[in-house]
């Protein structure tokens, strides 16, 4: 319920109606919710006059994030009329805009959100470990190696010294223990492009067998990167492979790149393209 619009100039406003764009702000003060300002936009559907009110449904709701509170700004003004009738007047009201109070708001609000998404943005790069920058800064490659892993495996001069400082460190596959070197192989975790520093770097790698190293590649194995536990797709079930399914694993790479991985894993099985006929029982508590 909504109270019948007015005018921010003085007088009443035109009713609502189906189709007319409503502009939510949540009220920010302790005796009306505590709300979060100005918070979300919609179309008003299945408009309904009352006596005392308006009642309507918000449909194609666009949530706005960082939202816009007046709560703790200085007393200056904004730019923008509206706003500034807002903060003298915090009661529950609807307002109707003119073009211009329309034009003026939308263009304060835009420019707020843009400071604020930089200021951020600056933010969580300061606290993002540095292999969380380097998939936020190499992401159109990754997907890129994604795809190119179903298509033609990769000669590079250096993969012999991967393979080697892996071998060293894990002495066997990581997944099924086996310790044939002629099986074993140096398998990334992340296909990172060229010039990204941990293409080769050994916490963007495990040691599997050939076999688990596939697998692995097309999202059909992968690790719980908070459990550490093998994860198997429903597709495996009623394979030998089902009994990998929740065995424990102690990896030596940075856990953003499995959580990354397994996100893939996840995506792959939610779309559909790993289901089988089996229920999930063998997925080693997968968590959708």
């Amino acid at each position: 319920m909504m109270p019948h619009p007015s005018r921010i100039s003085g007088g009443p406003g035109s009713h609502v109606s189906d189709g007319d764009t409503l502009v939510v702000w949540a009220h920010e003060d302790p005796n009306f919710g505590s709300g979060l300002g100005l918070t979300a936009e919609g179309v008003a559907q299945d408009v309904v006059q009352g006596t005392n009110g308006t009642t309507a449904t918000l449909t194609g709701v666009r949530l706005l994030k960082p939202h816009f509170q007046l709560r703790g700004r200085a007393e200056i003004d904004t730019g923008s009329r509206v706003i500034d009738h807002l903060r003298r007047l915090r009661h529950l009201l609807t307002y109707e805009l003119e073009s211009e109070e329309l034009a003026e708001f939308r263009r304060v609000v835009t420019d707020f959100i843009g400071r604020q998404e930089a200021l951020l943005s600056s933010i969580k790069t300061q606290y993002m470990t540095d292999e969380e920058k380097a998939l936020e800064r190499d992401q159109a490659a990754i997907l890129d190696g994604f795809q190119r892993r179903f298509t033609r495996q990769e000669a590079r001069a250096e993969q012999h010294k991967f393979r080697a400082d892996l071998l060293r460190l894990y002495g066997k596959c990581l997944i099924t223990h086996c310790r044939v070197e002629a099986v074993l192989q140096a398998a990334h975790i992340i296909p990172f492009s060229e010039s990204a520093s941990y293409r080769n770097d050994t916490s963007n790698g495990l040691i599997l067998r050939a076999d688990i190293h596939a697998l692995f590649d097309k999202f059909l194995i992968a690790i719980h990167p908070m459990r550490n536990e093998v994860v198997v797709a429903p597709v495996l079930c009623g394979t030998t492979y089902e009994k990998l399914a929740g065995q424990a694993v102690k990896h030596r790479a940075a856990v953003d790149f499995v959580r990354y991985h397994y996100t893939f894993f996840r995506a792959a099985f939610q779309q559909g393209s790993l289901r089988g006929k089996v229920g999930p029982s063998c997925s080693g508590g997968l968590d959708l």
